[in-house]
């Protein structure tokens, strides 16, 4: 999860398990803006990365309960925001994107939005008018079943949510879609 507040700051959320400091799904995205000369500099929030069965704490629930608490204002001064494998992910989004940055119109919720359904909880989420601002990518896999979870699905792991750092045409996205709002 990358936010960029609009004085060019880029910060950035691990996701459970990972170790403190720059997520390795974002390390090459990075890398990329920070050496293309617009003065940006980047910030790793630390938290408890963990699993918790009781307590979700990866970097979509961080990024995603400070926006839910941001006031008009300070969410206007929000540039930009990436999440890769939001396991709160909502269909039906203009954020939504596949790996290409093209439109995700599936029907499915992500897998921790499932759950909190289930429980009768509300869903940590943007409101509406950040989602259409155009300021939001929220990017799935095809196969991610993290974010858009499939009962069909035997999976014992979930490698393609693992895959985001590793995939040239997503980190191209993450590029992309924070160049283009400094």
């Amino acid at each position: 999860m990358v936010g960029l507040p609009s004085d060019g700051q880029l910060v950035d959320a691990r996701g459970s398990g990972e170790p403190q400091g720059v997520s390795l799904m974002f390390q090459v995205a990075i890398e990329r803006i920070l050496a293309n000369g617009t003065g940006a500099v980047s910030q790793s929030i630390t938290y408890p990365a963990g699993f918790d069965q009781n307590v979700t704490t990866g970097g979509a629930t961080v990024v995603l309960e400070a926006l839910e608490k941001m006031e008009k204002a300070s969410l206007a001064a929000v540039s930009g925001v990436v999440f890769v494998g939001n396991p709160y992910r909502i269909p039906g989004r203009r954020s939504n994107v596949d790996s290409q940055g093209r439109p995700d119109n599936r029907t499915a919720f992500g897998l921790f939005a499932t759950h909190v359904m289930q429980a009768n909880q509300s869903i940590p989420t943007y409101n509406e008018e950040f989602d259409q601002s155009g300021k939001v990518i929220d990017t799935c896999l095809e196969n991610d079943v993290v974010c858009a979870t499939d009962p069909d699905c035997t999976c014992q792991l979930a490698s393609a949510h693992m895959s985001y750092g590793l995939m040239q045409p997503v980190q191209d996205l993450i590029v992309s879609h924070v160049l283009d709002r400094m």
